[in-house]
């Protein structure tokens, strides 16, 4: 016994020391690399310049390497950015106020825009509002298998939509998971339905600004130019449902079924999955009425949200609703405003600190400089841009990925044409989601393999599909919404 104790220690203390010893290095050569990139000599750039360009290539090391957490690299951005930009020679005798610059994008729109869509998860996810959603499209479309998947598609992708694509994930595999019992295990079907969350989690959340991380620093980095919510819908929503039915359609042919028909009794009595003991249990204490006022609350939101051009209420002004709405009537507690994604929120604000001081400091137009635009289309740069961003995103935080390139993307843009920096910032952002051929590329897909039931290969397969035709698929549409424009 003392000997298991002594060896679960040694192996303790191993894993620590070589946490300890990545960190240490990967910070290390950040740093290094950063020094060494900023401070060789740049020829018509400003000191400030040249310390957002080391913040820059310091952040993008540390969001590659993913030695520290992703949201505590964009903490990092924001003390550096006030430190070396907001005082002049590190002087902080003059009473300087440039510095509080960098603190505006906590109060930005976008933060309460996206803080709306994760207190509507919560609260859908607390009164159960997803699953009996879920539940009702898979029993209205029937127990055929190509039906089953269309189904688990349309309502992951739907929902995925306005709440976070992890979360939607999570809540189908509490719905799939039964269902997959009742099925012979060696039937590749299994695979399909597992799939088919994967494809409407990642690809559901192009269509909305609120629906991932890159959509939200494409549009603060666009700022003015940047589309309206109903705007984004139609920009996004036509490339993705063209990739989510060519992506159905492959894993049908991939996965095939063995039975004629799939038995949905088993989902009947599912009405809520207990994470911490990954138990399904009845919910019937939540009261009738929190769960009458959750289904009108995020009713009304959305419909606000989609008739934006009837009535002219700013996109951040209707997202007060869920926000005071399900605190108020006490929806949602203390307890469950803690559980919210403050992480990704912090990841948010990071990318548009980012994209501030770039733009502030004139680096943005100089990295532009740098780079020959003159035989380049503006079509070409969104292809290139848009399959960089999905192999970078493969390997890395998607969002981190834009946080890096899209204000070099849109400097780029501007010095070819500025009508069309809306168009590359989009076609570059909605591209970060086509990143799927890891295990760990997405959240939903690290769910999705958590089951045992799937491997890399297959992640593979779809990634690959995906990573091939989607950028092309956005770009010839968004090229083709602005030559119509």
């Amino acid at each position: 016994m003392l000997d298991t104790r002594r060896q679960l220690k040694k192996f303790l203390n191993d894993t620590y020391t070589v946490t300890l010893r990545f960190v240490f290095t990967s910070f290390s050569i950040s740093l290094l690399l950063a020094l060494v990139v900023a401070f060789v000599p740049h020829y018509n750039l400003s000191e400030q310049a040249v310390l957002t360009l080391f913040i820059l290539v310091f952040s993008a090391g540390l969001w590659i390497t993913e030695a520290i957490p992703a949201f505590a690299v964009s903490l990092l951005i924001i003390a550096l950015e006030i430190i070396l930009l907001g005082f002049h020679h590190f002087d902080f005798s003059t009473g300087a106020k440039e510095w509080e610059v960098y603190l505006q994008p906590w109060s930005s729109p976008l933060v309460f825009l996206f803080l709306a869509g994760f207190i509507m998860a919560a609260a859908a996810s607390k009164t159960k509002l997803d699953i009996w959603l879920a539940k009702k499209v898979l029993f209205f479309v029937g127990n055929k298998p190509h039906n089953i998947i269309s189904g688990i598609i349309a309502i992951t992708y739907v929902l995925s939509m306005f709440i976070s694509n992890t979360a939607t994930a999570a809540m189908m595999m509490t719905i799939v998971i039964p269902l997959l019992a009742n099925i012979d295990r060696d039937n590749k079907f299994q695979k399909a339905i597992l799939l088919s969350i994967v494809i409407g989690a990642n690809l559901g959340g192009m269509a909305t600004i609120i629906g991932t991380p890159p959509n939200a620093i494409a549009v603060g980095i666009l700022a003015d130019k940047a589309p309206s919510f109903v705007g984004w819908i139609g920009l996004a929503f036509v490339p993705s449902v063209i990739v989510v039915l060519i992506l159905r359609y492959l894993i049908l042919k991939l996965y095939p079924s063995s039975e004629t028909f799939i038995d949905l009794d088993s989902i009947k009595e599912i009405e809520h999955f207990d994470d911490s003991t990954k138990d399904i249990s009845n919910t019937s204490s939540i009261p009738s009425w929190k769960k009458s006022v959750t289904v009108i609350l995020f009713a009304l939101t959305v419909l606000l949200w989609l008739t934006g051009p009837l009535h002219h209420i700013p996109t951040t002004v209707v997202s007060l609703i869920p926000i005071i709405g399900f605190t108020l009537f006490g929806v949602l507690d203390a307890d469950d405003m803690t559980k919210i994604r403050w992480d990704v929120i912090i990841l948010i604000i990071g990318g548009l600190n980012l994209g501030l001081a770039v733009s502030k400091t004139g680096l943005d137009l100089y990295i532009a400089s740098l780079i020959s635009t003159d035989s380049l289309s503006i079509l070409w740069v969104m292809f290139i841009f848009s399959y960089l961003v999905v192999v970078i995103s493969n390997f890395m935080s998607n969002t981190a990925a834009t946080n890096i390139m899209l204000p070099i993307v849109v400097a780029i843009a501007l010095s070819i044409s500025e009508q069309s920096t809306q168009m590359v910032a989009v076609a570059v952002a909605l591209s970060a989601s086509f990143a799927m051929c890891l295990p760990v590329s997405t959240p939903p897909n690290a769910i999705v393999y958590s089951s045992n039931r799937i491997v890399s290969k297959d992640f593979l397969i779809l990634g690959i599909v995906t990573a091939a035709i989607g950028p092309v698929i956005v770009t010839g549409w968004l090229y083709f919404l602005h030559l119509f424009h």
